[in-house]
Order: structure tokens, then sequence, then C-alpha cells
């Protein structure tokens, strides 16, 4: 099964392969049939493009669930917030989860997520994969602070942003570029006047990545405290912050594929070949637990894995 980040950077690469089309770009005014045509395809991609977002936040949402699960740490050395949201305050996910399902479906899905919260009362706990951002339907700013709060990240918008530009992908405070766009979205969902403007789309390529990469660099360094079993991490007396996130960056320049090293402007290594430099480098940010990140020629984040 493809995991949250590759459906997620494929499905933003379109996104970009989309933003230069013809089909979404004005002609004259007196074009007036495509104009109309390219105004509808525009609101669709503002959609969908959020949606995209959305949907790696709930997708790795469950896999940190899961691998929570899989950490060996009894259930009531979890941070209170975590285990409050695993097992009460999951019941509103199930039941807005209960009212998407057709009615055959519903008896076998409350059955399979009942196990799982009453799981966690055992040692051998699964916990469910709706435990966040499945309670309604949008993904608001505020669910992702909280889902990141729960792991013991530090403010969790602030980091995000300070890993943004740590990378050099945006420098903008992400939860207002995260704000703009649900707003963007809502307007090409439900207003039939609106006309989204293409550069918007385009710029919302950079920050979609931008946003993903901090969250799960942050919540997968959180995880990898737990584990360590990290004992203050765990007890949430240490928090987890972009200090905490070091990287290993490959990008083209001048000829060669480049490995940089957190902010370092001198290049740790470089080769001509790409998959020569590649497995070397990412082995180095896996013996380092660094956040690996690969830029394509056009400045595009085309992998990322978090150590």
């Amino acid at each position: 099964m493809p995991s949250a980040k590759s459906d997620f950077i494929n499905r933003i690469r379109c996104l970009n392969l989309s933003t230069s089309s013809e089909a979404v770009t004005n002609k004259a005014l007196s074009e007036t049939d495509h104009n109309s045509i390219a105004r509808m395809l525009r609101n669709g991609l503002a959609v969908v493009s959020f949606a995209a977002l959305e949907d790696f936040i709930k997708k790795r949402s469950s896999e940190a669930m899961d691998e929570i699960s899989r950490a060996s740490i009894p259930f009531s050395s979890l941070p209170v917030k975590l285990q409050n949201a695993a097992t009460y305050e999951a019941i509103s996910a199930l039941t807005y989860q209960l009212s998407l399902r057709e009615k055959e479906d519903k008896a076998p899905y409350i059955q399979q997520q009942a196990l799982k919260v009453a799981s966690t009362a055992t040692t051998d706990y699964e916990l469910s994969d709706h435990t966040f951002a499945h309670a309604q339907a949008n993904v608001g700013h505020s669910v992702i602070r909280d889902i990141l709060k729960c792991f013991n990240v530090e403010d969790p918008w602030r980091q995000m942003s300070t890993i943004s530009s740590r990378t050099g992908l945006t420098g903008l405070p992400l939860v207002e570029s995260y704000k703009n766009a649900t707003q963007r979205r809502h307007r090409a969902a439900h207003v039939a006047a609106t006309d989204t403007p293409q550069n918007d789309i385009t710029q919302f390529v950079r920050e979609a990545f931008a946003i993903a990469l901090g969250f799960d660099a942050l919540i997968s360094k959180s995880i990898q405290k737990y584990r360590e079993n990290d004992i203050d991490h765990i007890a949430g007396n240490s928090k987890v912050d972009s200090d905490d996130v070091g990287f290993r960056l490959l990008k083209y320049s001048d000829g060669y594929w480049k490995e940089y090293v957190n902010e370092s402007n001198r290049a740790y290594r470089r080769e001509v070949d790409i998959n020569t430099l590649k497995p070397l480098a990412k082995n180095r940010a896996s013996v380092s637990k660094q956040l690996f990140i690969e830029i394509d020629q056009e400045g595009l984040i085309s992998d990322w894995e978090s150590f």
C-alpha cells in the first residue's frame, strides 16, 4: 500500500504540472468560452489540491498511531493528551465516520474501532487509525496544531515554519498559508462566481510541500523518541522543536547533484549521477537520524524521508 507521503508527493507534483497547462490559463478577453472553462478548472484545482494536503494529514496521523501502538510503551505511560485522544475523544470521530458509511458497513466499522478503543485497557493495544483528523469533513489549522501537541511538539505551526525556512522551501508563516488555502478551497467549492488566481495555486504547491514536510518531520521525531523510550519526552518534560530536526538536502547545482547538511552553503558531497549520491546521502541521514530531502532540477521536492 502506498504511504501517505508517496501519495501526497505524486498528487502535488501532478498539481504543479496542471498549473502550467494551457487549459487553466486565461487567453484574450474575446476567448470567453476558453476562459470560462479555465476558471472552472482552476477552481477545481483549488479544491483538490487542498484535499490532497488534508488527506496527507489524515493518513500520516493514522500511520503515527500504528507506530505508537508498536512502540512497546504501556498505554498508561503515554501523554495524557494522547490517551484522551485515543479513547473518549475518538468517539466524535467514529460517530462522524459512521455517518459516511452505508448501512451494511456501519456495524463492522464500529465493531472494529470499538475493539481498538477497548484494547487500550490491555498491554497489547492497537490505537484507532481514526483518532485524529477524522471528526469532520475538513481539517482546520487548529486540528493540525492539536495533533502535534499530543505528540509533545512545542508551538507546532511556528516549528513547521522554521523547518520550512531552514530547508529553503518558503519563508512565510505556514499557518497563514494554510488558512489562505482553506478560504480559497471554500470559495472555490461554494461560491459559483469565484475565479481562483493561477498564481495562488502555483504558490500553494510549495506551501503544501512545506506544511507536509514539517508535519511529518516533527511527528516522526516524536515517534523516534517513543521508540527509544525517552522518558522525559514521553512524560512531556522534553518537547520536540525544529532544533531537533537535522537534515540532509540533495539538489542540482552547476552540473552536479550536491548534498548539503543543515543550513551549510558548502556541499558535503557531489556527484554527476543522482543515483550514485542518493543512496549514500540517505544512509548518512539514517545513521545521523536526520531528515532526508531531495529537490529536483525545478526546485520542487521529489522525495523526503524522516529518520
